[in-house]
């Protein structure tokens, strides 16, 4: 019997004999698959190759976004702050704040801080942003890599192309701008692909996957709540599949039986090892905080009747959507699933009546439908006697059930549905697609001319999808929705060497807009140049350290920052010490003159035309301006100094027809450009009086 480099003994599969009317068959993750040396040396090469290709796209794209000087923004920021906090005497112990608080009116972060420990190292060594998305990077590369090696132990070359061929997919799903991106639903896809595999690895028997299986679930569950429930069957899963499997040997083959323990015992020590490790921040948190801790709260919280959830019936149609339905969990699906037809990638909530989801009758058939595939795989596997395809098959069905479990249970928040919080659904369905082609492909037996076409099938198919990759794409959700705030932030950043030397800041984030893109990198910024800050906002504590928190005492001066015609101005007693102005002074004076003549259009030609959308908006009640200008309770000057009129325009709400429609763009692209990347800092003294209620005061937004 021939066996792959690497495999352990406590993964050799005996060799069974099939029915008279096949051949014999050796099935298990050391299956020959390969008809002689010359041929393996072949497949090996190609699935060397393969890992390569599948790499490749985030090398490029990452070596691409730090040449071009991409620094984080928005909740990206936070992502740098916390990280270079963990090297200090006051690391993080909890992880990011989450808007699930705002379902439930209790502020509780996510679990644990594993992703910012991660990602210390590199956002330390590159402290100006390149390091974090080099740690981004490095943490994708090394899910890519595990997925590689758990396919390969699993059923060499063949099962490995496979899953390099699916890895690749998800990765040009995600698009290239993704694939160094931080933000945690978008960094833990690879990891959670590579969790499931670790499982199905588990459940092979595979007892050295355990520890690792323990590290990455416990990563991928304290970075994102939305995995708790898949990680928890998951998990589940393993160890009772993992029991099964070494009852099975030890009734097989007795003699092997106590090393076989022994190897068992060792494993699940380490794993135990690994979990503590991995839990001891959320558990000292917990012990240590004032008042009660965020695990406590997460408990207390997770029952709660009153929470408003999905549904199973919304639910599954969320799943449908993305794993059972096209365009599935490819490319075209991953920046607008969910919106309704018009709306923009970059709306980070929808609605839940408004979602643009299947029937329930096609959701459910189609969910049937996959559900009586795998059920096929699962009958012609255990036919063949092909364990490894089976409990890639059963692990795939325990996900989908977990994930309709999850997707019924998923907090609807004040905003609406958040599609961010179903990003494990892209990975789900990369799993499921693997494991029936793992199925499938395995029918061929070992040795076969068609398994060794298959291997550079897959590899090829690899290295077209990574080529497809190699592009800049960018899918517009999150953070990188905003990427246009990367040169102003970067360039007001230059401009704040003067705040060192002013003592401990309090930067006042009381009229910070929702979803801001400069607040949080402007906190790094101050962090790097190692310019001390504090803040007085319960939402911003959680998020940037209790050691953060204002008591009253500990700031010297407020720092203040403004965009739009508000960075221009000066209040009275403040010092502007950084300016980045959105347009240069040929389009600003653009800009007036196309207001001018706007103003003047709309006074003799009343007001424009909408479209349905446009209509239905102002029906909800959006652009208040608007509605009243068309009611003559407001003039045109008013609409334009309002914005309504930009925000509609842009957003393609407006009907109007040439040379009208390129000037009122032109306008709308200089006004929201204007607006949008104009920000200035100021500092002025500090008023004890007015911040009296230092560090108790409720937020009015989030941040």
């Amino acid at each position: 019997m021939h066996y792959f480099a690497g495999v352990s003994g406590l993964d050799r599969e005996v060799a069974v004999a099939a029915p008279d009317r096949h051949p014999p068959t050796v099935v298990g993750p050391d299956a020959p698959l390969d008809a002689g040396r010359g041929s393996s040396r072949w497949t090996s090469r190609l699935f060397g190759a393969s890992v390569v290709a599948a790499l490749v796209p985030i090398v490029v794209a990452t070596a691409r976004a730090i040449h071009r000087g991409w620094i984080p923004i928005g909740d990206n920021a936070f992502f740098a702050i916390r990280a270079r906090d963990v090297l200090t005497a006051d690391p993080p112990l909890l992880g990011t704040w989450t808007s699930a608080s705002l379902a439930t009116g209790t502020s509780f972060n996510n679990p644990g801080p594993l992703l910012f420990d991660a990602l210390a190292v590199p956002a330390r060594l590159l402290d100006d942003g390149a390091g974090l998305a080099l740690g981004a990077a490095l943490l994708n590369g090394s899910a890519v890599v595990g997925i590689a090696v758990l396919a390969y132990r699993r059923g060499g070359a063949l099962l490995a192309t496979a899953a390099m061929a699916v890895a690749a997919a998800l990765c040009w799903a995600m698009g290239s701008e993704l694939l160094f991106d931080p933000w945690q639903p978008h960094s833990l896809l690879l990891p959670f692909l590579c969790f499931l595999m670790l499982v199905w690895s588990v459940v092979c028997g595979d007892v050295f996957a355990l520890p690792f299986a323990t590290g990455v679930g416990s990563l991928v569950v304290q970075t994102h709540l939305s995995y708790v429930i898949l990680v928890a069957v998951l998990g589940a899963w393993a160890v009772l599949g993992l029991v099964l499997e070494l009852r099975r040997r030890r009734r097989e083959d007795p003699g092997a039986w106590p090393r076989l323990r022994r190897r068992a015992v060792w494993a699940g020590a380490v794993a135990g090892v690994v979990f503590v490790a991995c839990w001891a921040q959320p558990l000292a948190e917990q012990f240590t905080s004032d008042g009660e801790g965020n695990l406590a709260r997460l408990a207390r919280n997770a029952g709660d009747s009153a929470v408003r959830t999905t549904g199973y019936r919304l639910g599954t149609q969320l799943v449908a959507t993305v794993v059972t339905l096209p365009p599935w969990w490819f490319r075209s699906s991953f920046g607008d699933a969910y919106l309704p037809s018009g709306s923009a990638p970059s709306a980070g909530f929808v609605s839940s009546e408004d979602a643009d989801v299947p029937s329930l009758g096609l959701a459910v058939a189609s969910v049937g439908l996959l559900a009586a595939v795998l059920a096929w795989c699962a009958w012609d596997a255990r036919r063949r006697r092909d364990r490894v395809a089976g409990r890639a098959i059963a692990t795939a069905a325990v996900a989908l059930l977990a994930g309709l479990a999850t997707a019924g249970r998923m907090p609807v928040g004040v905003l609406g549905v958040a599609p961010h919080q179903f990003r494990w659904l892209w990975p789900l369905g990369a799993f499921a697609v693997f494991a029936v082609g793992a199925t499938l492909v395995r029918r061929l037996g070992p040795g076969s001319v068609g398994s060794a076409r298959l291997v550079g099938a897959f590899a090829l198919a690899t290295a077209v999808v990574a080529a497809l990759n190699l592009p800049s794409n960018n899918q517009r959700v999150g953070p990188s929705s905003t990427d246009w705030s990367i040169r102003p932030a970067r360039e007001l950043g230059d401009q704040m060497g003067v705040l060192e030397g002013e003592g401990t800041l309090l930067f006042d984030v009381r009229d910070i807009r929702v979803f801001d893109p400069y607040t949080a990198a402007v906190m790094a910024e101050l962090q790097r140049r190692g310019i001390a800050f504090v803040v007085d906002d319960p939402i911003m504590v959680r998020q940037l350290g209790p050691a953060r928190r204002f008591t009253g005492s500990n700031a010297d001066a407020v720092v203040v920052l403004k965009t739009g015609e508000a960075a221009r101005a000066r209040a009275p007693g403040t010092r502007r010490i950084a300016l980045r102005e959105g347009l240069a002074p040929p389009e600003q004076r653009e800009l007036s003159r196309l207001t001018d003549q706007i103003v003047e259009y709309l006074r003799r030609h009343g007001p424009p035309r909408l479209d349905e959308r446009g209509r239905t908006a102002l029906a909800d009640g959006a652009f208040p301006t608007m509605r009243r200008y068309r009611s003559g309770e407001a003039d045109a000057a008013a609409l334009v100094e309002s914005r309504d009129l930009a925000a509609m325009v842009r957003a393609g709400l407006v009907v109007l027809d040439d040379p009208q429609a390129r000037r009122f763009e032109r306008y709308a692209d200089l006004q929201s450009r204007s607006d949008d990347e104009t920000v200035a800092l100021f500092l002025r003294p500090l008023e004890r009086s007015e911040f009296a209620s230092a560090g108790t005061r409720q937020p009015s937004q989030r941040p």
